[in-house]
């Protein structure tokens, strides 16, 4: 039936003697010059008579979509010439009828599928037509989660995506009461009858947060690093909302993160640890304890000076973040000081590229070989953008040839490493803190090179509590929040 609104026969007359049986497809005409007027299912707070209710047709004054693709606009056929027009304007909708929007009451939000044609897709629009988003019917199909497509107990899914017909029937398309879509697939792969999935709007209310952000690493100096300050706030850190994800990004920017108003507790480091991937378990425990003591086990456990350095190059799976919480810090002197590796890799290379050269050539073996431990690693102190820097616990003896190229080989690297030390020493590179209690640092192993000052033990207490966080891990929650670190 085409309805055309007149002067003498208005639009709201032409509605309210809508009979059983007849079906409105389209409803526009100069008359209504650009009023909107919309119909959808069930999603309007007012109808016009009971007989519409009885056809879950409503009405309501807000702006139609207005899709960019011509193609998905709904359109009406002209009873002049009965062609295929493009609706403008004004648009209404059919409860579950095919080439027709669905939109649950009370939401700015809907989707849209010709169920009569297995080949198209959903489509889902959130107001704006830069947020038209289409969804394949079998990718939807596969990402059922119910309990005959994923098993309770296991969390695993019963079948394989590619068991998935390519262009799965749907016999209905609904809305629930809490928003979300309801879609029956006729005739199912799985089932072999009709399926129901049920599909959160959230699927694609998130979808920004699915598509993975790449985010490149920004070298620094001092200067840099005084001016970022990322410090953020303990407890938004720990409630894995937007606070959690840019300190996250930042870790990636900068390689260096700072909490603030920790709590005071040994095994806070675990906590932090579980936000950031999964406590990495080497020869010092899960978590470990940085004070000054006699006959230390670890040159961190001294009082002296400690260069810039990374932990754990001796092990081949290094772990790729370290925390450090302060827990006292009474004593004058000690405080931390970080560099940017690949700022001071960067620069080495535009600046040295021989020097570069023999530093990536020549293998460097740390160990450590202490208290029933032994574990031996072999790295380049450059290899592509890393830096991996650990002096004091290289192995005394290094695997150089004792010949005279070897000599030469040796000679040329120590030339070279001694270039690279001072640059990592430079004032204009160390970024330099005295963290106080209930501050925390975040910094990736792999990239940040870290020491501190000298302290005097007589002045008070130093105490830092320490945790790693391995790569695999800290990967995995890169890709839960749709982040990956660029490459070179």
């Amino acid at each position: 039936m085409i309805i055309t609104p007149t002067s003498s026969f208005p639009i709201l007359d032409c509605i309210s003697n809508i009979r059983s049986g007849i079906t409105v497809k389209m409803v526009v005409a100069p008359a209504t010059r650009g009023s909107s007027v919309w119909f959808a299912s069930r999603n309007l707070s007012r109808s016009l008579n009971p007989r519409l209710q009885h056809h879950r047709l409503y009405c309501s004054h807000p702006q139609p979509l207005q899709l960019n693709q011509q193609s998905l606009r709904p359109s009406l056929i002209s009873s002049a010439n009965r062609r295929i027009l493009p609706a403008a304007g004004l648009v209404t909708r059919r409860h579950l009828s095919t080439k027709n929007w669905i939109k649950p009451h009370g939401h700015h939000y809907g989707w849209n599928t010709d169920i009569t044609d297995s080949t198209s897709p959903i489509h889902f629009s959130k107001d704006q037509p830069s947020e038209l988003l289409v969804t394949d019917r079998a990718w939807l199909r596969d990402a059922c989660t119910c309990s005959q497509c994923v098993d309770p107990s296991s969390g695993q899914k019963r079948f394989a995506s590619t068991e998935v017909h390519v262009n799965p029937a749907i016999s209905k398309v609904d809305v629930t009461k809490a928003g979300n879509l309801l879609v029956h697939w006729k005739d199912d792969f799985l089932t072999h009858n009709t399926h129901v999935s049920t599909y959160p709007a959230s699927l694609w209310l998130n979808h920004v947060k699915a598509l993975a952000q790449k985010v490149s690493p920004i070298p620094w100096d001092r200067r840099t690093m005084e001016k970022v300050s990322p410090y953020v706030n303990f407890k938004a850190f720990m409630e894995d909302g937007d606070e959690h994800r840019q300190a996250m990004i930042a870790l990636i920017l900068y390689g260096l993160v700072f909490l603030r108003d920790v709590p005071q507790h040994e095994d806070t480091v675990k906590a932090v640890a579980a936000k950031i991937g999964g406590l990495q378990e080497t020869l010092w425990g899960s978590t470990w304890s940085v004070k000054s003591k006699p006959n230390a086990e670890n040159i961190a456990y001294t009082h002296g000076y400690l260069g810039p350095h990374q932990d754990l190059l001796y092990l081949q799976n290094c772990p790729r973040i370290q925390i450090l919480h302060c827990l006292m810090n009474s004593c004058s002197g000690g405080e931390s000081i970080y560099c940017d590796g690949y700022h001071i890799e960067q620069d080495f290379r535009q600046q040295r590229p021989d020097m570069t050269r023999v530093l990536r050539e020549r293998l460097i073996t740390y160990h450590y070989d202490k208290g029933g431990h032994f574990e031996q690693f072999s790295r380049p102190a450059l290899a592509g953008r890393n830096t991996w820097w650990s002096p004091h616990f290289q192995k005394p003896v290094q695997p150089d040839a004792l010949t005279e190229p070897g000599r030469q080989q040796w000679l040329q690297w120590h030339e070279a490493a001694s270039q690279l030390k001072f640059a990592f020493e430079s004032a204009n590179n160390l970024y330099k803190i005295k963290m106080s209690p209930g501050e925390l640092a975040i910094f990736d192993n792999h990239r940040i090179l870290h020491g501190r000052l000298p302290f005097n033990i007589s002045s008070g207490e130093r105490w830092l509590q320490g945790a790693y966080v391995d790569n695999a891990s800290y990967q995995t929650l890169l890709n839960s929040l749709g982040l990956y670190e660029a490459s070179e």
